[in-house]
């Protein structure tokens, strides 16, 4: 055991000194990244309340398959989940993004402020910073693998993935995130501005919004600093000569979801067929 020990440590050692300066290691692949991705989704599934209410479903699906079709992966198969809970928060695995009924209810009919939240959620996976965590939770994996079992390694990534939902991401990931958000949102034809009215409204709820707030807070905390870097992102990217002309039509860039008051009838709320996809 004392020798598995030292061997195991030795390789431990030896990934972490040839790690680039990117943060990837290469230790999680594309498919275990997804996997994980599954498995982390079959569990915020079990522990939370799925919305069944069709307008903010198909509004969330909507705004989120543009917004995909837009990203650096858009190949990936993309799911969109509405969480029924009156917290102020939106949060993401590889491959999956959820948005809660108190956020939509917060943002209201700014559609470009939800499709902001959605950007920067499929962000953390365009830019695969959940696998940048995994490959941390790989090095373990991987020492638990030399002493005790190679079968532990994806269920420690799954876990890895699912503890993200709680404890966030790194400041310097979180700021990835809104830049990719921002060029996505350029690509499918959203007003990224929609991201900054977000982190507004947040500060100006600030305490008013109670333990509601408290989650979303914790893990994509809205500084005024963090206002401002997106207001120049949003201008540098806008100044950045691009060929999207293909992708936009693609996108229908100019289509848009009419929003009815959420406190309407229900039937109101049904969105045309056309969207219901």
């Amino acid at each position: 055991m004392r020798m598995q020990c030292a061997v195991a440590s030795a390789v431990g050692l030896a990934v972490l000194a040839t790690a680039p300066a990117s943060g990837q290691l290469g230790l999680v692949s594309e498919r275990q990244e997804l996997e994980a991705g599954r498995q982390a989704d079959a569990e915020i599934v079990r522990k939370h309340r799925i919305s069944r209410d069709p307008y903010w479903n198909n509004l969330v699906r909507h705004l989120g398959r543009r917004l995909a079709a837009a990203s650096e992966r858009s190949e990936l198969p993309w799911t969109f989940r509405v969480i029924d809970s009156d917290e102020l928060n939106a949060f993401s695995v590889p491959g999956y993004v959820y948005v809660n009924t108190g956020l939509l209810e917060a943002a209201r009919a700014d559609q470009d402020a939800v499709a902001g939240v959605i950007a920067h959620e499929i962000a953390h996976t365009t830019g695969r910073h959940a696998a940048k965590q995994m490959e941390k939770g790989t090095i373990g994996a991987l020492l638990v693998g030399l002493i005790g079992g190679r079968n532990r390694t994806v269920g420690t990534l799954a876990n890895v993935a699912a503890n993200l939902v709680m404890l966030g991401y790194s400041r310097d990931d979180e700021n990835d995130a809104d830049r990719r958000a921002v060029r996505c949102m350029l690509r499918a034809g959203y007003d990224p501005n929609g991201l900054v009215r977000f982190f507004e409204m947040l500060e100006r709820r600030g305490d008013r919004g109670g333990g509601g707030l408290a989650t979303y807070f914790r893990t994509h905390p809205p500084t005024g600093d963090r206002i401002k870097r997106v207001r120049e992102i949003i201008s540098q990217e806008r100044g950045r000569p691009r060929d999207d002309s293909d992708r936009r039509a693609r996108i229908r860039a100019g289509d848009r979801i009419e929003h009815p008051d959420p406190r309407r009838e229900e039937r109101s709320r049904q969105l045309p067929d056309p969207w219901d996809d």
